[in-house]
């Protein structure tokens, strides 16, 4: 008897010590949420403060060769296409990252292969990779921003021809399509180069900065800025974010720290997990709020996805423009749900809370995962 108490007693400090994880919680991208979404026009940027991080633009470091709103006063954000082969992980991890406002994860491939975005505006560096190809939400994703975008090669599979769409909406014509595979004519070609000790294709740099200061100075990028608060939300406890691709080297999970309020990301489920870092920099990559938003993905071929974060009647040639679906808020480590709607192609990503009004963000970085809403599985947990 005295045993089995003193087990008792063993098991009551083990429990009043170690967190007990709470079961996963499957999130379903087909629920019926119901919310009347509020006609919401353009935001109005806080002086002095970035429109895609929400952070004091003083505040940030002037790195000697960036560009960008805090270094130059001028908006102009930069899409680049980032390799994510193998999870982006150790030898493979990217560079540059750290200085990214907003990290997009889309698909790549059916078997659960996906491809990063990254988007710079504050701080836009000189050295950032390994840049690849682009399929073609990324290139819808490029109009809603009207960015410049740098690529190593695209699909050009029928009904995933991205270079007939680049011709479509005029990119090339504002000199802001930045191909890496043009000829040495090109004024760009000169910015593309190749990291010593770094296997090819895996090695391709990007002189971001210097492809920044290409575009035509008069050339005015159009309103994108998010709302921001500093207030922290409310919503369901979410202390690890679960993303599943369908392939083990891809999927993801995220991690609250309360003492940053960042949800830091690693590669691998469980247990067997790796932190995502920048290789030059050696940084913990760590987001202030993560977006999964929820889409239909058409395969016109294993490796040519059509995302439809834009364009889905476009793309069918049926109706309007207009696109949406559900997606879910991680930030100060609660669960928010809610919906995200683009009217056209060129006009921006609106999320919504549950009670139909535009989503406030945390200040910092945003990773927004384009999850297949078919294929992919998102779950989150309470500790």
């Amino acid at each position: 008897m005295k045993r089995i108490v003193s087990l008792l007693l063993v098991l009551a400090l083990l429990l009043g010590i170690m967190p007990l994880a709470l079961a996963d919680t499957a999130i379903d991208p087909g629920e019926k949420r119901k919310i009347k979404l509020e006609k919401v026009g353009l935001n109005e940027g806080e002086e002095g403060m970035s429109p895609t991080t929400g952070l004091p633009l003083e505040d940030l470091e002037q790195v000697e060769g960036f560009a960008g709103l805090a270094v130059t006063g001028r908006y102009m954000p930069m899409l680049v296409q980032i390799d994510n082969t193998d999870g982006g992980v150790d030898k493979r991890a990217p560079w540059g990252v750290s200085f990214a406002d907003i990290v997009y994860e889309t698909p790549l491939h059916k078997n659960g292969n996906t491809r990063l975005t990254f988007l710079f505006s504050d701080l836009i560096p000189d050295s950032v990779g390994p840049v690849r190809s682009a399929r073609m939400g990324h290139v819808w994703l490029r109009e809603e921003w009207d960015a410049g975008f740098l690529y190593y090669g695209y699909s050009e599979y029928d009904s995933a021809d991205c270079g007939a769409e680049l011709r479509k909406w005029k990119v090339e014509d504002k000199g802001l399509a930045f191909s890496g595979t043009v000829s040495n004519s090109k004024p760009w070609k000169q910015y593309y180069t190749r990291r010593k000790g770094v296997a090819a294709p895996h090695n391709v740099d990007a002189n971001v900065s210097a492809m920044y200061d290409l575009i035509d100075k008069d050339f005015v990028a159009p309103n994108h800025t998010f709302l921001f608060t500093d207030e922290l939300p409310e919503g369901e406890q979410a202390d690890e974010i679960h993303i599943n691709t369908g392939h083990k080297s891809y999927s993801s999970t995220l991690i609250y720290d309360i003492d940053t309020n960042l949800y830091n990301r690693y590669l691998g489920t469980g247990d067997d997990l790796t932190p995502y870092e920048d290789l030059d920099t050696q940084d913990h990559i760590g987001f202030s709020n993560v977006i999964i938003q929820f889409t239909e993905v058409k395969w016109p071929r294993v490796d040519a996805p059509v995302a439809f974060q834009a364009g889905q009647k476009y793309y069918d040639k049926k109706g309007s423009y207009e696109v949406g679906g559900n997606a879910d808020f991680f930030m100060g480590g609660v669960r928010v749900k809610g919906y995200w709607n683009r009217e056209d192609m060129e006009s921006r990503t609106v999320f919504y809370t549950a009670d139909g009004e535009e989503l406030q963000l945390q200040r910092g970085k945003t990773l927004i995962v384009i999850a297949d809403s078919e294929r992919w599985k998102v779950s989150y947990e309470a500790y």
